[in-house]
């Protein structure tokens, strides 16, 4: 075979591997954005958001669901990962990364959701629709800053007669100060504990120290103020 033979040769081999391995990335493309035109939709809206049926799955109750559907995520953008099983539909699992997440007055900068083994209806996601037929948990990370943590607060720390509060967040430990001032009296206080997931619905202040106008309070005093808040998060109401 003479150099021109072999060039084109050459040449044939690379378009045909080409041609192979673009056949064989096109239903995984197909696939992905199906997971993204979906969830985009899943999150978008309170109806399609419990359309998803995951938290049925989880074992919330209707009116829990009714609940978790009013704070529906509505991502600015948002981007796919996931890892197929062999069975049709099944994932080992997807993880849709959400951008500029409006949550109640809060600005989250990334919330990242992962669904580990499960499996979704093949003809709703044909359909770019979401629909859970198994899953085992949600796992969901979120980063937030301080002063966008403090914007939640605003309202409640206005009711509660709270003023020029200081948060701050470090690994595993919450750090809060600020002022209660009501008539004539004025309070300085500093809290310092971390939280405790007590089960997926629920989660808990664990307060370390608590001192008012500088002093620290005993540890049946802290345990009475916090149990006025405990727990901090409760999906069930």
């Amino acid at each position: 075979m003479n150099s021109k033979r072999k060039f084109y040769a050459l040449v044939f081999c690379f378009i045909f591997l080409e041609l192979v391995l673009s056949a064989s990335e096109l239903p995984n493309q197909n696939l992905k954005n199906n997971l993204h035109e979906g969830f985009l939709k899943a999150f978008a809206a309170p109806n399609e958001f419990k359309a998803t049926e995951i938290f049925d799955l989880l074992g919330y109750t209707k009116d829990e669901i009714a609940q978790i559907g009013k704070i529906t995520p509505k991502p600015k953008k948002l981007s796919i990962e996931f890892q197929k099983c062999d069975e049709e539909n099944a994932f080992k699992n997807i993880k849709v990364i959400c951008s500029q997440v409006k949550y109640y007055n809060l600005n989250i900068a990334t919330a990242t959701f992962e669904f580990p083994n499960c499996k979704l209806d093949h003809k709703e996601l044909a359909n770019k629709r979401i629909k859970f037929i198994e899953s085992d948990l949600i796992k969901l990370k979120t980063e937030v800053s301080e002063n966008n943590l403090l914007k939640v607060f605003e309202l409640f720390a206005r009711a509660r007669s709270l003023r020029d509060l200081d948060l701050k967040l470090k690994k595993d430990r919450v750090h809060l100060d600020g002022w209660y001032k009501k008539g004539w009296l004025a309070v300085y206080f500093r809290v310092r504990g971390g939280i405790e997931l007590i089960n997926p619905k629920m989660v808990k202040f664990n307060c370390s120290k608590l001192t008012l106008n500088r002093i620290p309070m005993p540890r049946n005093t802290r345990r009475s103020i916090i149990s006025r808040i405990n727990p901090v998060f409760n999906s069930t109401k």
